[in-house]
């Protein structure tokens, strides 16, 4: 949630700062920096502060350097970008309603595990509707493990709402990518947004596509410096 209001921040010229609350996992961004208190992080309990000026330009994606005005939100498009006024962007968001639209529907993964009979931990798990201890998906031990959900049709994603396993080993998702598109090569589909963790038990992770990217397939991969399973309890895609 952190990285992706960074995103947000970045392609906003009037965005200084922002407020992350640890608690929640929301973000709020400001649009000063406490005096006295600029170019750095700033933790306290259960929250903490970062300084827009210390994000990197590469966070912007396509939007790096763009001429956007205070007033206007730059939205990545591919290799370019289009600027939008913020208050249209905004009143779009908050009456946005996204539908779930990944239930039961086909899917896969990168490699299958053996769970021994004790724990149901196949591909459709992911996408069964059940939150439950012994249910999920599960990978084999990869770099770069991943899973995949086929929508049926074409959506416009609106958000990826992922639910980590329920009975342990959380940490084991340090990074996490979403993709949206029409094929599973990861360069001819657009970044949905992505999860910097370590993540916790049980954690459920909201991942907003704010550039609502197209597609039938959305990708999820998790991302280690060491060969790591990746399993996930439900994964839900909502998109309008």
């Amino acid at each position: 949630m952190w990285s992706l209001c960074a995103q947000l921040c970045s392609r906003i010229k009037i965005c200084k700062s922002i407020n992350f609350v640890a608690r929640s996992y929301t973000c709020q961004i400001n649009d000063a920096e406490p005096v006295g208190n600029k170019d750095e992080l700033i933790k306290s309990v259960g929250n903490s502060f970062v300084a827009a000026s210390s994000l990197q330009k590469d966070l912007a994606g396509s939007c790096k350097g763009h001429v956007c005005t205070v007033s206007e939100i730059c939205i990545p498009q591919s290799q370019t970008y289009t600027c939008v006024l913020l208050l249209e962007v905004f009143a779009e968001w908050r009456t946005r309603k996204g539908y779930l639209v990944s239930q039961n529907k086909g899917t896969g993964q990168s490699t299958p595990f053996d769970c021994h009979n004790v724990v149901v931990c196949r591909a459709g798990a992911g996408v069964d509707g059940i939150k439950e201890y012994n249910n999920m998906f599960h990978t084999n031990y990869e770099l770069e493990p991943f899973w995949w959900v086929n929508l049926g049709q074409v959506y416009k994603v609106q958000k990826v709402v992922s639910t980590n396993r329920i009975d342990c080993c959380g940490y084991r998702l340090t990074k996490m990518l979403i993709h949206v598109g029409t094929s599973l090569s990861t360069s001819q589909m657009e970044l949905c947004g992505q999860f910097i963790g370590p993540a916790v038990t049980g954690q459920v992770i909201v991942i907003l596509c704010n550039t609502l990217p197209e597609g039938h397939v959305v990708k999820l991969t998790s991302v280690n410096t060491a060969s790591e399973v990746f399993h996930l309890s439900e994964v839900e895609v909502y998109a309008v």
